[in-house]
């Protein structure tokens, strides 16, 4: 499963400030309000990559550049290194003999947002992380053994995604993007300092931490929400079949695993409520999604769909919601972009550890499906719904009407710290 990043923007000043409203409601709920459809950041981290654990970092052509900036994505299956970053790290592609005799590539095929894409498979390599902050030194090699202190491996990145799909934008931006998905965070704790994009003018602080030496109370936070990991490594391709495939982990979702039925599951769902109707599911946590989304099949539930014939277009509109309370957004990824149409649940609520329900009142969700097959019995699955940064970090409203789009509505994030620890399986928030 690949689900790159839907929205990057820059941030800018001078914008609408708007203010998160936390408050306690009935049943000793705490009540979110504020939220906007998009996120303004979304966590990276450093790493370098080395042949061996403790060999030299591959570094750009003798010189001292040796740093990739990559997306901390829990919606990604595996690694992505994009074709550029692969070239200029001199990242060799698996190869495979053709019935003819002579070498030829080997292709995974991965899915995401947009639809199904192809990869080539890299030689295994060993990632070395560093914190994602200012103060991290990325550009001093004598410094790297003290800065990139935790290495994993070994691993077989994807690099892609190989073609042209996708409008010029897309291609540009998936040309340069660099993945870290689960495989980097398995049995970590992940930590993202939130609060600097509340300047609007700041990024998110991470740090992973190995879950058995990570510092005490460093996971310490005032709401914990379980979570359920499901593996989507059957819905993949790969071509000649007995040849090795990119590292994949399981990825987490806020409700019971959707993709295999676990006797015993009882990870509470994730609920959302729209006029008076009521749905549960389980939604992919994904830290690589600025914007949030619901299926079409939920949201027909809650009484919401498309009007006939702007499904797929520039134009997408919806039945069931007043023209002035929807909005639109293009979401770019595996497969190219596509526009859809989205529109504010009246409440989405997460169950909590401790008793107290989160919800989000007025809760920006886009009306879209990402459906994965599995290639050998062509079954399909359907994802409930995607819970993305926007609910984790300052947002915006975004209006695409021109040339460059336009930033609206900029709102505080309702939290300081977002703390994911995949060993316990639990998601905190304070």
């Amino acid at each position: 499963m690949r689900d790159f990043p839907a929205v990057r923007f820059k941030r800018c000043l001078g914008l609408l400030l708007g203010v998160f409203l936390w408050t306690a409601g009935t049943a000793a709920a705490q009540d979110i309000e504020g939220v906007q459809p998009a996120a303004l950041d979304q966590p990276r981290i450093n790493l370098v990559a080395r042949r061996q654990a403790n060999g030299p970092v591959l570094m750009v052509g003798g010189q001292a550049a040796f740093n990739v900036e990559a997306f901390l994505d829990t919606g990604a299956s595996g690694i992505m290194l994009s074709p550029h970053t692969a070239e200029q790290l001199g990242i060799k592609r698996q190869t495979t003999m053709t019935p003819g005799g002579k070498p030829g590539a080997v292709v995974f095929e991965d899915v995401g947002v947009g639809g199904g894409d192809q990869f080539g498979v890299s030689e295994p390599l060993y990632f070395s992380l560093a914190a994602y902050s200012p103060a991290t030194n990325t550009y001093d090699a004598d410094a790297i053994p003290a800065t990139y202190v935790q290495t994993i491996g070994p691993f077989r990145a994807e690099i892609g995604p190989l073609g042209d799909k996708g409008d010029l934008l897309t291609q540009l931006a998936m040309a340069d993007l660099d993945v870290a998905g689960m495989p980097a965070m398995r049995d970590k704790i992940v930590v993202l300092n939130v609060k600097p994009v509340n300047t609007f003018d700041d990024t998110i602080r991470t740090t992973l931490y190995d879950a058995k030496n990570a510092p005490a109370g460093i996971a310490t936070c005032k709401r914990h929400i379980k979570l359920s990991y499901g593996s989507f490594a059957r819905f993949t391709h790969l071509s000649p079949p007995n040849a090795q495939p990119p590292s994949m982990a399981e990825n987490p979702f806020i409700g019971p695993n959707p993709v295999a039925a676990v006797i015993g599951d009882k990870t509470p769902a994730m609920q959302a409520m729209h006029h008076g109707k009521r749905i549960s599911g389980s939604w992919l946590l994904d830290t690589g999604a600025a914007a949030s989304m619901i299926s079409l099949a939920n949201a027909q539930a809650l009484g919401v769909t498309y009007v006939d014939g702007t499904f797929g277009t520039d134009h997408p509109r919806l039945v069931g919601v007043p023209a002035d309370q929807q909005f639109t957004l293009t979401v770019g990824g595996i497969g190219g972009s596509k526009k859809s149409a989205g529109f504010f649940l009246d409440e989405l609520r997460l169950t909590t550890t401790e008793g107290q329900p989160l919800v989000f009142k007025k809760a920006p969700v886009l009306v879209s499906d990402i459906t994965v097959r599995d290639p050998a019995t062509g079954r399909t699955l359907t994802l409930d719904g995607v819970f993305g940064m926007n609910f984790l970090t300052a947002s915006c409203m975004v209006d695409e009407g021109g040339l460059i789009p336009d930033m609206k509505n900029m709102t505080a994030g309702a939290f300081e710290k977002v703390v994911i620890d995949h060993q316990a399986g639990v998601l905190g928030l304070q």
